[in-house]
């Protein structure tokens, strides 16, 4: 019996490790992308920024927010176990259980704030007429089902010895000791849990999925059109295929793991890597996506190849082997042309 114990609990010493090092590193990469955003940008980026500055900051936000609770999903017949390992622990499950709320709503704006730079690429290229209100009018919109998605929960009823009851004889084996007191939803048939749930359904499956769909319009966009030249649209797919690389990051991230987890919510079937990997794998794509940035946005790349080797890539050839979106306002003035 202890055996099993111990073994419920045996990756738990590689997943506080790990989020160690994804603090670190994930606020090291953002703020160095902070930086060339700010200092390296030119001016042919100003609209783009925006959304730069805004994928950027939101995923600063879940970081932090990830690390603060750091927690295990543990699904049950009626209930749903959140299991935090992070500092919200020193404040209590009831901020454990906030924080959790507030991830999943950071996450959600995380994954528009991607599909917004699509939809900005794809309207760049449908009309000229973008504006600074436009803009603003498409990021604030994007905050909404997060907004929604942490509100949510906060409507129902928190009676944690419910969910504690439940775990403990469901999963007589599991070492919970560890994460002792620890919070979750008394009824996961209430219409709070059902909605949240399927609203991050909707983001985990359809942003992507849409994302996707949205990028292979643009590309069909650049392809038929017969006043853009051949440069000009080897520039262009080149740097819709720099967009399909943020956009493949939570395609699978987002979509195996969170199918796991429904197959072990309904089947009430242990999986402890799902239970880790739920989180794990949800905030991944804050620690990948800053280097998509620094690789295809040729004076971010350009900036860190003087501090790293300590040389200046020929530009000529930089933006022909792999356009950034620097070239995003003139390649759209090719294609209205």
């Amino acid at each position: 019996m202890e055996e099993r114990s111990n073994y419920s609990n045996r990756f738990v010493p590689y997943v506080n490790a790990y989020f160690q090092f994804f603090l670190l590193a994930g606020l090291t990469f953002q703020f160095i992308l902070l930086y060339l955003i700010r200092t390296k940008s030119p001016a042919s980026l100003d609209q783009l920024k925006y959304f730069l500055y805004n994928t950027s900051c939101v995923q600063i936000l879940e970081i932090l927010c990830g690390y603060f609770t750091q927690h295990r999903s543990l699904p049950n017949s009626t209930t749903f176990a959140v299991l935090a390992n992070g500092p919200c622990r020193y404040f209590g499950p009831a901020v454990c259980f906030s924080g959790y709320h507030i991830f999943l709503g950071v996450t959600f704006c995380v994954a528009l704030s991607i599909s917004n730079t699509v939809v900005y690429r794809f309207l760049i290229l449908r009309r000229r007429d973008i504006t600074k209100r436009h803009l603003i009018y498409i990021i604030i919109f994007s905050y909404i089902p997060g907004i929604v998605t942490m509100i949510i929960p906060f409507t129902d009823n928190w009676d944690f010895p419910v969910a504690i009851n439940q775990t403990y004889s469901e999963h007589p084996t599991y070492n919970l000791s560890y994460y002792v007191p620890f919070s979750g939803f008394a009824n996961i048939n209430s219409s709070q849990f059902l909605a949240a749930t399927a609203v991050l359904a909707i983001g985990a499956y359809g942003i992507p999925l849409c994302s996707f769909l949205l990028t292979r319009s643009i590309l069909k966009l650049i392809r038929a059109h017969s006043n853009m030249s051949t440069r000009t649209k080897t520039q262009a797919k080149t740097l819709v295929h720099g967009l399909a690389c943020q956009i493949l990051i939570p395609l699978l991230c987002y979509i195996p793991i969170f199918s796991v987890y429904s197959y072990s919510q309904l089947n009430g079937k242990e999986n402890l890597a799902s239970e880790h990997l739920l989180m794990i794998l949800t905030c991944l794509p804050a620690l990948i996506d800053p280097f998509i940035s620094f690789y295809f946005v040729v004076p971010y790349r350009n900036a860190l190849l003087r501090v790293i080797i300590n040389r200046k890539e020929d530009e000529k050839t930089s933006t022909m082997a792999m356009p950034s979106t620097v070239s995003i306002r003139q390649i759209s003035v090719n294609v209205m042309s």
